[in-house]
């Protein structure tokens, strides 16, 4: 990553003030903008290394990785395909509000978390629901069950991760070996056309 100058700016724990009073772009696109995420800031600094141990979960416990972030088969995975059962329990990887409990194209059966810290995390191909739009959940809370629905060509997570719509690398937070967080700080800067530049501090 590139070396970063940052403005003074503080831990956020409350990046915005999410509520179950979604806007209908909210309740139905996968990819919408979190409102006011930037509202009165020029960038959102996380500092992963603050956030307690239990309060992170990995998705799918001793999954597999079927496919990285990144190109594959000449178009953008903007996720990480892992694998266990057909059925096997996933969780929310933090805490927050589902925001969509649905079906959408390729995710088929797709679950969006909205976070407390700017995050949203993506969870694709459910077989089935355990949550619906507008739970309350927390960190490792089962939100849904593995499946293949969608794009799928075999019962798999997808998993995303993603900031004020736009999706970024995972692996930039989580150590999908040992499948825990990473102890470091992100800077995630907007600019002039929207897109999200992020930095290491």
């Amino acid at each position: 990553m590139a070396d970063y100058i940052s403005q003074p700016v503080e831990f956020i724990s409350m990046a915005v003030n999410i509520s179950a009073d979604f806007t209908l772009e909210e309740k139905y696109l996968v990819r919408a903008k979190t409102d006011k995420l930037f509202y009165k800031r020029d960038e959102l600094f996380i500092d992963f290394g603050q956030i307690a141990e239990n309060s992170f979960v990995f998705p799918l416990p001793d999954a597999r990785v079927l496919s990285p972030y990144g190109k594959r088969h000449g178009r953008n995975h903007t996720g990480y395909d892992l694998k266990t059962f057909a059925n096997d329990t996933i969780r929310a990887a933090f805490d927050g509000i589902v925001r969509i409990a649905g079906k959408s194209r390729g995710y088929g059966n797709v679950v969006v978390i909205r976070h407390y810290n700017g995050l949203e995390t993506v969870y694709g191909h459910n077989s089935r629901f355990l949550v619906k739009a507008g739970d309350r959940v927390t960190a490792g809370t089962p939100i849904s069950l593995e499946g293949r629905t969608g794009r799928a060509t075999t019962e798999h997570l997808h998993f995303e991760t993603r900031i004020n719509g736009q999706p970024f690398d995972p692996s930039l937070i989580i150590d999908f070996t040992t499948q825990k967080l990473y102890n470091k700080s992100l800077v995630f800067t907007p600019d002039n056309k929207g897109k999200i530049r992020i930095d290491q501090v």
